[in-house]
């Protein structure tokens, strides 16, 4: 664990030094572009500013995609159960899903106005299909043999949904909910720069009206950062919890 972590930091060392040089170089004007340790200035003297808003962003995040995981695993675990329930959504997923959500951001400010609820409504939505599509797949690919058993024994669907297909569909699940989590957190930044005043897609914006490029480089630094910390947080969970994929696949 530790050597992967040591070996995921080369890449970024690199660029780092990359931005050092090119800052170093001229190439743009240093009024536009700062260099590392200007951006890393702004993390210590701003260090409660940054924080306040990326409280408020994950905040949201965490809202969205837990509402969104309450609907979408029921919903994709019926949904990959039944063949005439996926026979009669499939073609409403694939053009829901196709709706860029940037796109409905404006929608959103009409029905639900400035605030709070508009990022999350479309966090919720960023973050439904993806878990929907994976939750379907999963349920999809459970062994048929587990299935004629517990028919054969006389199970109920209910106990096959839960003891059978949520478990089994598990890992498929949590891998939805990596890209819930990334979709979900794509969305808030750009739903922050419309439609709500505070967290970091707010901070990015004011920072541009302010002519800031530290503090813009600060924010976009800390959403990589916050990402990366929402998908190992989900990777280390379904390690936990998958411990039975362990010998059986390639790579978790």
């Amino acid at each position: 664990m530790a050597k992967s972590s040591i070996i995921g930091l080369v890449p970024l060392v690199v660029l780092v030094l990359i931005w050092q040089v090119a800052h170093q170089s001229g190439i743009y004007s240093t009024a536009l572009f700062p260099s590392p340790a200007e951006v890393y200035a702004v993390f210590v003297d701003e260090f409660g500013d940054l924080a306040r808003h990326a409280q408020a962003s994950i905040g949201r995040v965490v809202m969205g995609v837990s509402v969104a995981f309450v609907l979408a695993v029921p919903a994709g675990l019926l949904i990959g159960r039944f063949p005439a329930l996926d026979l009669l959504f499939d073609w409403s997923i694939q053009i829901f899903r196709s709706f860029p959500v940037i796109a409905l951001i404006p929608l959103a400010i009409l029905f639900f106005g400035i605030g709070e609820r508009p990022a999350i409504v479309l966090i919720t939505v960023a973050a439904f299909w993806p878990l929907l599509i994976s939750t379907i797949f999963g349920v999809k690919s459970v062994d048929r043999t587990l299935l004629k058993v517990a028919k054969a024994s006389g199970a109920s669907e209910r106990l096959v949904l839960t003891d059978i297909l949520l478990p089994s569909a598990l890992p498929a699940i949590l891998t939805g909910l990596r890209l819930a989590l990334g979709s979900g957190w794509l969305t808030v930044v750009a739903a922050e720069m419309m439609a709500v005043k505070s967290g970091l897609g707010y901070l990015i914006m004011y920072a541009q009206v302010i002519f800031r490029p530290d503090l813009i480089f600060s924010g976009i630094l800390i959403i990589g950062g916050i990402g990366l910390l929402f998908d190992q947080i989900v990777r280390q969970a379904r390690a936990l919890l998958c411990r039975w994929q362990d010998g059986l696949v390639a790579s978790s």
